[in-house]
């Protein structure tokens, strides 16, 4: 029989605290917020993250529980828990922002209705959103994009503490300025497509108007995939290019507001 003792409470602690953050961080990146990836991976990857960090953050977790007291186990895992929320969703909403585009590019080029049922994401998706979300992925990780992801959580040890909610409150500036850029960013890598369709509409609008017996919708269905598809073909390599730097620059804003 083995028996388990703890010597040092303080310490078991202090390592729930950094575990907590970097599991609840981990869970929502890209990759690891699809559901193949079993729960067990998940756990260990955040676990041997804990450890390799906690000899340098730890100092900066002492420094919330003394200011909470011994008996606050309880209240300092539900404001770890709650920043560690908020800091994976800031993550994994800058990666919606090529779904979100995606989706309008599926409206503009008539696929809106070409959607399924992705047991992997648990959610329903579009065949424009899944190509750009992977393929961004997989730029993302292959430039090595995510390391200021992890620093970025890394540093929040040492710039966000229980006692300085206060500072907090400049913070809905923040968010209503990466919202209102993730919308425009979406609309702007959207727009030649949206471009595109608005053109399409005027000529055939005016077709109809010269040649009433034309059955303008049917010709509208093929014209705008034909069109569309080939727009994105010829722009497809821009788009990246502006993807990416849209996501590198949202990402510095992110990291400069954890900092």
């Amino acid at each position: 029989m083995v028996n388990i003792s703890v010597n040092d409470i303080q310490a078991l602690t202090c390592f729930w605290l950094v575990f907590t953050r970097w599991t609840l961080v981990i869970i929502q990146l890209p990759i690891f917020d699809n559901v193949s990836i079993p729960s067990l991976v998940k756990i260990l990857f955040s676990l041997i993250l804990s450890y390799a960090f906690f000899p340098f953050v730890s100092p900066e977790v002492y420094k919330d529980m003394a200011y909470m007291g011994a008996n606050s186990f309880w209240a300092l895992t539900i404001f770890y828990s709650v920043v560690s929320l908020l800091i994976g969703f800031l993550v994994k909403v800058l990666m919606d922002l090529f779904t979100a585009s995606g989706s309008i590019i599926t409206q503009q080029i008539g696929f809106g209705a070409v959607a399924y049922f992705d047991p992997n994401s648990a959610s329903r998706v579009g065949p424009f959103e899944r190509i750009l979300q992977w393929t961004m992925v997989v730029v993302i990780i292959s430039s090595g994009a995510l390391l200021p992801m992890f620093k970025g959580v890394f540093n929040s040890f040492f710039s966000i503490h229980i006692y300085d909610l206060g500072k907090m409150a400049t913070s809905p500036e923040f968010f209503f300025q990466m919202f209102k850029g993730l919308f425009l960013s979406a609309l702007l890598l959207a727009s030649p497509l949206i471009f595109t369709n608005m053109l399409i509409m005027t000529v055939l609008g005016i077709i109809a108007r010269t040649v009433p017996q034309m059955n303008v919708i049917m010709v509208s269905f093929v014209v705008n995939i034909g069109l569309g598809l080939l727009v994105f073909a010829a722009s497809s390599s821009e788009f990246f290019r502006v993807a990416f730097k849209l996501y590198t620059d949202k990402l510095g804003d992110w990291f400069q507001f954890l900092t």
